[in-house]
């Protein structure tokens, strides 16, 4: 392959026609005369891909992601517009797609490899390595329609990457699977990235999307809203719809500050939840208002590795003119309480606020837990009767979950064991 252009787009449109009623459909279809609405999935797209370049594909639901991996994978042609691609591709979209459900995964396979026009006898050779890469033991010899999810996306992913394609499509699979296979399949991907493997990633995790991929496709409503630089396309992203983009700079360091103009402020910028109704000032005295979690980078991030730090921000108003302090509590997988902490527990002077205002916490957490799922729940309160007792006056629904990841086959973790206590040691001779 000579050309240093993998996948080349110029206008590339992709129109739907809706009918009212099934009427309309057979009138037009006989006679062109039903009445119809066009819906643009996708307008006047124009993108060009290099050899090796990873390009993440972001934007919300509805957006066009999907559809325009599927004029690209070849399984979907474009209304108008011309789309060049260089290089075997392999695609893994709709989990499932390609495999006949009353065929064995090992039959399944070799069907893929000849869907993928890759010789029998490399098949063969490969068989070994797809087969340890998914994992699925004695079910490689039944009926994939007896498969789980996880199941299938392990077959179908094994099938594609050990086969190392020039170009890589990869559209939300890895949100189905257990989280270990998750690891291992994004491992898979670094390394194909390394050998010079195309990639085109969608994905609504942004911390994956700006790890992975040097550059991204913004879609809005079909068309382009920005095609570049990784981080600028994500917060692009991010900040649509999300309130005013000045919550997240106006946060103080384990601080809580007062925000001016706060009447017009009413979210944090990528905010994992928000308040769905507003509180009644005359029944509580302060409320919460938005909640977000933050990596070192500002990038809103439900996942980060062991013994990093995330940014916990909590955006909250004031009824009174009381101290108000925030308190976040943690959660494993068994529902116990992992760690609670906060604003008073830290000796952060809470703000004076007048009623009505809002203010941001920002609390710094440095994830000394183990791999695995944990909820959050935040609270704002007053000091109580006792020095670790305090009053809440509104809290959130437990949220996430958050996800603390480590590579425990391959890379020696900081603590083994439920959390990491801060020790030191030294050998004396």
């Amino acid at each position: 392959m000579n050309t240093p252009i993998a996948i080349s787009i110029h206008q590339l449109s992709k129109c739907y026609h809706l009918y009212r009623h099934p009427l309309d459909r057979l009138s037009h279809a006989l006679c062109k005369k039903g009445r119809r609405q066009e819906h643009w999935a996708l307008k006047d797209i124009s993108l060009t891909v290099q050899r090796g370049d990873a390009v993440g594909i972001i934007g919300h639901n509805g957006s066009g992601k999907s559809t325009l991996l599927q004029i690209i994978a070849g399984t979907m042609k474009p209304t108008s517009g011309q789309i060049i691609v260089n290089g075997r591709l392999a695609a893994l979209l709709e989990l499932g797609s390609g495999f006949n459900p009353e065929f064995t995964g090992r039959e399944n396979v070799f069907l893929n490899g000849a869907i993928l026009k890759i010789p029998h006898e490399t098949i063969v050779r490969k068989f070994d390595e797809i087969a340890a890469f998914a994992d699925i033991g004695d079910f490689m010899d039944q009926p994939v329609k007896k498969y789980s999810s996880g199941m299938m996306l392990r077959l179908a992913f094994a099938v594609q990457v050990v086969m190392e394609p020039d170009i890589l499509i990869v559209d939300e699979a890895l949100s189905v699977g257990d989280f270990f296979f998750q690891q291992k399949c994004l491992k898979k991907i670094r390394k194909l990235l390394e050998q010079g493997t195309t990639l085109l990633f969608v994905s609504h995790d942004m911390g994956i999307v700006r790890d992975l991929c040097r550059n991204v496709l913004y879609l809005k409503k079909g068309r382009s809203a920005y095609w570049g630089q990784n981080l600028a396309g994500i917060r692009g992203y991010l900040s649509e719809g999300a309130g005013d983009s000045s919550a997240g700079e106006a946060a103080g360091y384990v601080a809580a500050s007062r925000i001016q103009n706060d009447n017009a402020l009413i979210s944090l910028e990528g905010a994992l939840w928000n308040n769905p109704v507003s509180g009644n000032p005359e029944q509580q005295k302060a409320e919460v208002l938005a909640v977000g979690v933050y990596d070192m980078d500002g990038i809103p991030a439900v996942a980060a590795r062991m013994g990093t730090d995330v940014f916990f921000r909590v955006l909250y108003r004031t009824y009174t003119d009381e101290s108000v302090h925030v308190a976040l509590s943690l959660k494993n997988r068994y529902q116990q309480i992992v760690t609670a902490t906060g604003s008073y527990t830290l000796g952060c002077d809470a703000p004076l606020l007048e009623p009505g205002d809002t203010a941001i916490f920002e609390l710094r957490m440095t994830l000394m837990l183990e791999a695995g799922l944990y909820t959050f729940g935040v609270n704002v309160g007053g000091t109580g009767t006792g020095v670790n007792i305090g009053v809440v006056f509104h809290e959130t629904p437990w949220l996430g979950p958050l996800k603390i990841v480590w590579d425990y086959e391959n890379d020696k973790a900081p603590f083994l064991g439920m959390a990491g206590v801060p020790t030191s040691g030294m050998f004396q001779v």
